[in-house]
């Protein structure tokens, strides 16, 4: 979305998430913030302090609303839409918080997803508001160093990364889907296993560390193998180069394929 100046030097944006799985919104969110505000935060560690400190306020809020109300499972899938306002002159960002549109990927209605977002934001937005409440300039402190504004595209290793494969479904065409977690459990991304002729195909799509990647190659083994015995499936996948694709098309495979379980 492009940005429109309403008046001198302030500034309104809109963050859109794209489909992306429960377990990477919150850094998907925060990574789009400090896209967007990027050549400010360039210039001062404040902005990329306030930056920080809105994505926080954000996330808390969502956590509650996905995670602790929504009842979110491992595959599910989430796309957050809101609209924002950033005064670089007083370092301050500010949500729209009535323009906060959720779009979850689960069995459940967008009736009963509105309501709970509705209700969310009127008995604990104003709680989270406070937590997250601006530190004055005079008492903000350097930014720890573990803050990394310009970040460099890493190759990955799926074997070391990847902690744990699990069948989440079958395919109407008769794959299956598992879903990849790393060694702490939290989520990478989902791979399937496909028929392609006298062999299957095996499809991953990895979300780590703000990149995207695609892993595709072919195996003459039987899927039930990798049903009862998914370290096999990690192994063979482990032997897959991933090559590096766009965030966007990433979020698009895993909704399309999500979509095909049955």
């Amino acid at each position: 979305m492009e940005e429109t100046v309403r008046e001198p030097e302030v500034i309104e944006n809109e963050i859109n998430t794209g489909i992306v799985i429960t377990g990477a919104y919150a850094d998907k969110l925060r990574r789009t913030l400090f896209a967007q505000l990027s050549k400010y935060i360039r210039k001062s560690k404040e902005h990329a302090r306030e930056a920080a400190r809105a994505s926080g306020e954000l996330n808390k809020l969502l956590y509650i609303i996905i995670v602790e109300n929504l009842k979110s499972d491992k595959g599910d899938a989430v796309r957050i839409r809101i609209k924002y306002r950033f005064d670089p002159r007083v370092n301050r960002i500010d949500w729209d918080y009535d323009t906060l549109r959720i779009e979850f990927f689960k069995r459940q209605s967008d009736e009963e997803v509105n309501n709970i977002v509705k209700k969310t934001l009127e008995t604990r937005l104003d709680e989270i508001k406070r937590e997250f409440t601006p530190i004055p300039r005079e008492e903000a402190k350097a930014e720890s160093s573990r803050e990394t504004i310009v970040e460099r595209v890493e190759s990955i290793n799926l074997y070391e990364l990847i902690g744990s494969v699990v069948p989440i479904g079958e395919t109407s065409i008769g794959g299956v889907v598992f879903k990849l977690s790393d060694r702490r459990g939290e989520e990478l991304g989902i791979v399937s296993v496909e028929p392609g002729g006298d062999t299957l195909i095996i499809d991953a799509i990895v979300i780590y560390g703000g990149r995207a990647y695609r892993a595709y190659g072919r195996s003459n083994k039987d899927k039930n193998v990798y049903l009862s015995n998914p370290n096999e499936l990690l192994k063979d996948l482990s032997n897959i180069k991933p090559l590096p694709i766009t965030s966007e098309v990433a979020e698009k495979m895993i909704s399309q394929k999500m979509g095909e379980l049955t």
